[in-house]
């Protein structure tokens, strides 16, 4: 059996500079989307009061979990964001400083072997991390150790394995979708098994919440998350062979004339499973 391909995310070392931006833009219009922000809104709570805590964002992309948590930690708190992609850390930090954000940092780093000492922060997050990378059993690992004793780990996922998009092609919309995920996740079923996951990396677990990103009717091209997904599916579809450049062509045709039509839909569920050290 052929070995399966590495996760883009995985590699993003070996990912071209245009490619790696734009992953970027969609990484920043994912968290502009006013749907995101309610969930994102909703997975940070259950950290409950963040004033002046430390806190890691692992594998923080281009920072959008990290901005938020730096407003709630406050002045008196900070936050260290770390990813292992140079591009995605420095467009991170440019984007704090535009926003005028001093208590936060950003590193390139790699979450399999962080270089801090044990429970050195109050609580650590991984959002849509994990089911990019085969080594999550370690990350995790990882994460357990960072935290104090009583301290918090919070990991949210996608179930990728159940995105939804509308098209009256159906054979050729499962094409797409199978080549996203098989170049884009490691594995699209996690999010069924995240409670174990997290719970095997010694942490006890506090709370488990659902989240789904719903667009239907019609969308902004330029704003819409799942309008830009489907635009980012194809791509890789096309790179895979998975579909021709004529199939791909009639396939984005058809959504413009659904969306037009205003009959539009898309959707991605999401979990979030908040753990303590003990």
């Amino acid at each position: 059996m052929a070995e399966r391909p590495r996760d883009l995310y995985s590699r993003l070392d070996e990912v071209d500079a245009p490619t790696l931006a734009t992953i970027a833009e969609v990484l920043e219009l994912r968290g502009r989307h006013p749907q995101q922000v309610a969930i994102r809104e909703s997975y940070l709570d259950l950290l409950r009061d963040l004033a002046g805590k430390h806190v890691l964002d692992l594998g923080c992309g281009t920072g959008v979990a990290t901005r938020a948590i730096a407003r709630r930690v406050g002045p008196t708190g900070c936050v260290v964001g770390v990813d292992p992609a140079p591009a995605f850390v420095a467009r991170a930090r440019a984007l704090a400083e535009e926003d005028g954000l001093a208590n936060v940092t950003f590193e390139v780093g790699d979450g399999r072997r962080l270089r801090f000492p044990d429970g050195e922060f109050d609580s650590a997050l991984a959002v849509t991390v994990l089911s990019h990378l085969p080594e999550r059993v370690q990350v995790m690992a990882e994460l357990a150790r960072m935290v104090r004793p009583g301290g918090c780990v919070l990991v949210m996922d996608g179930d990728y394995a159940s995105n939804q998009i509308e098209h009256p092609d159906r054979a050729i919309t499962d094409r797409i979708v199978a080549a996203w995920r098989a170049s884009v996740v490691d594995d699209p079923y996690l999010c069924r098994r995240l409670v174990p996951v997290v719970a095997n990396s010694g942490l006890e677990i506090e709370a488990v919440c659902g989240h789904v990103h719903v667009e239907a009717g019609k969308l902004d091209e330029a704003t819409s998350f799942i309008w830009q997904w489907c635009l980012f599916a194809l791509r890789q579809a096309l790179a895979a062979n998975a579909v021709t450049e004529a199939e791909g062509a009639a396939w984005i045709d058809a959504l413009r004339a659904m969306n037009a039509s205003g009959t539009m839909f898309g959707s991605v569920n999401y979990v979030s499973v908040l753990a303590r050290r003990p």
